[in-house]
């Protein structure tokens, strides 16, 4: 048993270079940890033979690199050795006295002392568990342990939910068969051919780009699930199966691969740590590119399946899905926020393993040491990486708040609409439990804040600043006026509009609309055709686009039936009025000459039938003659005197008045005409439409709509306000509007309508509030769309505060009881 620590003979060692620095990644086989070691640790654990004294070290280490080692921080170092299986069992007992302290030496100003360990990079889950919510693990979807051990015990529960680690399996029979599938990928010409491939598809896909914005409902039905799950799952395996193909290309072994949830998202994950023995970084990001390369080459391939497949067949579904679950499989694992695809390749190109865990490491200990003033060692960096630790974790934190915050909302609301305000109190019980690891350590670093703070005190200058900042606090809570704004999404419309338009009921709908301080809206109704054969034509003539004035005609319609009917509607009235005039007029002279004469001719013709009878009557007597000339000869004087009485009355009715009674008759039935007249003129007058406003013309066919005038020289835009912010506003308030069709222009107006009463829109009250805008450029047209603010005034942060704790304390709150 060796007498000191003495390093263990089988870790494996590979060297490269970083930031111009030689660097020795270790791989320790039994736990499977990853360490990455500078080149003065690598050498003192090289001496590290189980016979040379700690002192000895120290000297030796002192003698080749010029910098002062103390034995004990031999000591510390070697046991930081031992409890991550670095040293052999006998030396790890030998040293297992050893402090945990730190191991300082002076390196210059870019790298400076390590603290609690030599490691470059061998937190692992330690640091993990202070700001990740899982192990580092290297692949796709999928985590690569780095730092050696499963330590997972000092993450919280939270942290532990984000990051569940399902089920692993040994892969390496199956990916001795697979393997050769992927030897396309380490040849030019294979490479050269997935591009083109790539290329071809990504065209088609731009040229289709409509045939894809399709709503979820369409492609996730419930007879399509089994199907989706089946193609999600072979295309997360081939995209796997890529980063350990390349993986074994280069020597790397691939042990584990399996299922995980990360932020609750089902992945599928390949162990592809042993990339970090690679000595090139070339080959460290060809592993971690290979799986979406792959995948992005599935998602081409399966553009060109859909474009040449028959709509709707099966071949053409399947392709469909691939394309959905790849191309957002693809966007998704691109963020290097989180630990996907996309943060390897951040982490192999700055070549820092363990970003994100050192990261937030490296800002924890920049807050604890300038913004608290702790007296904490700084966490040993050069000043690149600290350059990159910083926008990293920044960058990381802003996401995972608002990520986080989101989900939060999202399940307040939820839980607020159907439980009320136990449900957020259940929620908030929930949170405190999952964190309460977080919450503890928060109170530990408060109370040992407080204790720091009588040292800190002392130095002037960090009174000065906790001073400063307190005051700065106090004056922004209280007194720095805010801008105080209620915003929302609005859409542009005219400030006047008249619209043309043939309804579903055949009828001309004319509306005019006025918006603004006194909106009103007048709409008309004219039925052009009343018969099944009539026809109806409409002529516009104005273009889109045109100007036109108050009373121009913009259209022409022209009904067959309106003016067929109004033609005969003329001739009656025209025949009605003359026999008015006709049965109105004195008689002529000659005509009661000529009625005179026929009277007398028929008084002449009845004196000579009196003395055809009278003869006829006394030959009768003496039997001279028959019966029946006596009977034609009396017939003949009955028929005489008919005539002559006939005569007469027509005499006298040409010399009488018209009767007051016929003339009321035939009066009634031409003004029965005339207005019907009139009726047909006024519709044969509405086929010509004008305009009641100065304006430009829009045409828009395909919506019902014949043509609209539209008059915007000024706009108006429809802001939604809450039910909260409704009283603050009033008229005349300034408002700011940007549309997106002129991202750099500022437009202001102001408030001239505050409606009386809301409408319910997504379970909240909104109140549309009219805004008026200028256009006198005539920049903004209907339609466009864009932000609107109405600028409430200035209020303090306390101010603003205070209105939301009211409103729930004495709403929200009070509700629940």
């Amino acid at each position: 048993m060796p007498a000191y620590a003495k390093i263990r003979n089988d870790l494996i060692v590979s060297q490269s270079v970083v930031e111009g620095q030689t660097v020795y990644t270790i791989k320790e086989p039994t736990a499977g940890g990853y360490f990455q070691l500078r080149e003065p640790e690598y050498w003192l654990i090289s001496q590290l033979d189980g016979e040379r004294s700690y002192e000895e070290i120290a000297q030796a280490f002192c003698a080749k690199w010029g910098m002062a080692l103390e034995a004990k921080a031999v000591e510390g170092f070697v046991g930081a050795l031992g409890r991550s299986h670095f040293l052999e069992s006998g030396g790890e007992s030998a040293a297992s006295h050893a402090e945990t302290s730190t191991f300082d030496y002076a390196q210059g100003d870019d790298t400076p002392s390590a603290e609690s360990s030599p490691f470059d990079s061998a937190q692992g889950d330690e640091e993990v568990a202070q700001g990740d919510g899982g192990e580092e693990d290297r692949g796709g979807d999928k985590p690569r342990p780095y730092g050696g051990g499963d330590r997972r015990g000092g993450r919280s529960l939270a942290s532990r939910l984000l990051f569940i680690k399902l089920k692993g399996i040994d892969p390496r029979p199956v990916l001795r068969l697979v393997a050769p599938l992927y030897r396309w990928l380490h040849h030019p010409a294979g490479i050269m051919l997935a591009l083109a491939v790539m290329v071809a598809g990504m065209g088609v896909f731009v040229a289709n780009w409509e045939h894809f914005a399709i709503s979820p409902s369409e492609i996730f039905r419930i007879s399509s699930i089994l199907l989706i799950v089946a193609t999600t799952f072979v295309t997360l395996v081939i995209h796997e199966f890529g980063h350990a193909a390349v993986c074994r290309h280069y020597g790397g072994e691939v042990r584990e691969m399996g299922f995980l949830l990360l932020y609750f998202q089902p992945c599928f994950y390949a162990d592809v740590s042993d990339a970090w023995l690679f000595p090139k970084k070339t080959q460290r990001l060809a592993v971690t590119w290979a799986g979406p390369f792959v995948q992005f080459l599935v998602f081409a391939i399966a553009v060109i399946v859909w474009r040449v497949t028959v709509p709707g067949s099966f071949p053409s579904e399947i392709a469909l899905i691939v394309i959905l679950v790849s191309g957002i499989s693809v966007l998704f694992n691109f963020n290097p926020l989180i630990k996907l695809d996309g943060y390897y390749l951040l982490s192999d190109w700055v070549e820092i393993p363990n970003l994100r865990a050192r990261a937030f490491a490296w800002l924890g200990n920049w807050c604890q040491r300038v913004l608290l003033g702790w007296p904490v060692a700084e966490v040993m960096s050069t000043k690149r990486q600290s350059r990159v630790f910083f926008w990293y974790a920044a960058l990381a934190l802003i996401y995972s708040g608002i990520l986080i915050g989101w989900l939060l909302v999202i399940v307040g609301k939820f839980l607020l609409a159907e439980f009320g305000g136990w449900g957020l109190l259940g929620l908030a019980l929930v949170l405190v439990f999952l964190m309460k690891a977080n919450i503890a350590a928060t109170g530990r670093g408060v109370v040992r804040h407080l204790g720091y703070m009588g040292t800190s005190l002392k130095n002037p200058f960090r009174a000065l600043a906790y001073g400063a900042a307190a005051f700065s606090l106090v004056i922004g809570l209280f007194f720095v006026p805010f801008p105080h704004r209620v915003s929302g999404d609005v859409t542009v419309a005219p400030i006047r509009e008249f619209t043309l338009r043939l309804n579903e009921f055949g009828l001309l709908e004319r509306t005019m609309v006025r918006r603004g301080a006194d909106p009103e809206t007048k709409t008309g109704y004219m039925q052009m055709v009343s018969q099944d054969m009539a026809s109806l034509d409409l002529t516009p003539l104005v273009s889109d686009g045109q100007q036109v004035m108050a009373g121009d005609t913009v259209a022409l319609l022209m009904s067959n039936q309106v003016t067929t009917q109004l033609a005969a509607a003329v001739s009656e009235l025209d025949r009605l009025e003359r026999e008015l005039v006709l049965l109105q007029s004195p008689p002529k002279p000659e005509a009661i000459a000529e009625a005179a004469a026929q009277v007398k001719a028929a008084q002449t013709a009845l004196d000579q039938r009196e003395r055809d009878y009278e003869r006829v009557k006394g030959l009768r007597e003496r039997n001279l003659i028959s019966d029946q000339q006596y009977e034609a000869s009396s017939s003949a004087l009955d028929l005489a005197k008919a005539e002559l009485a006939n005569k007469q009355a027509g005499l006298e009715l040409l010399k009488a008045p018209p009767k007051k009674e016929q003339e009321a008759v035939l009066q009634a039935e031409i003004d029965k005409q005339r207005a019907q007249v009139r009726f047909l003129q006024t519709q044969e007058e509405a086929q010509s439409v004008t305009s009641p406003i100065d304006g430009t013309v829009r045409i828009s066919p395909g919506d019902g709509t014949i043509l609209s005038v539209l008059d915007s020289r000024e706009i108006e835009v429809l802001i939604p306000v809450t039910d909260f912010d409704i009283e603050l506003v009033r008229e005349d308030l300034p408002v700011f509007l940007k549309v997106r069709s002129f991202p750099d222009v500022m437009f202001e107006g102001k408030v001239k309508h505050v409606p009386s009463a809301g409408t319910r829109e997504q379970e909240k009250a909104q109140f549309p509030v009219s805004a008026v805008v200028p256009n006198e450029r005539y920049q903004l047209a209907s339609g466009m769309t864009g932000y609107a603010k109405i600028d409430i005034g200035r209020l303090s942060l306390a101010e603003l505060g205070a209105r939301k704790v009211g409103s729930f304390v004495r709403v929200e709150f009070w509700s629940w009881w």
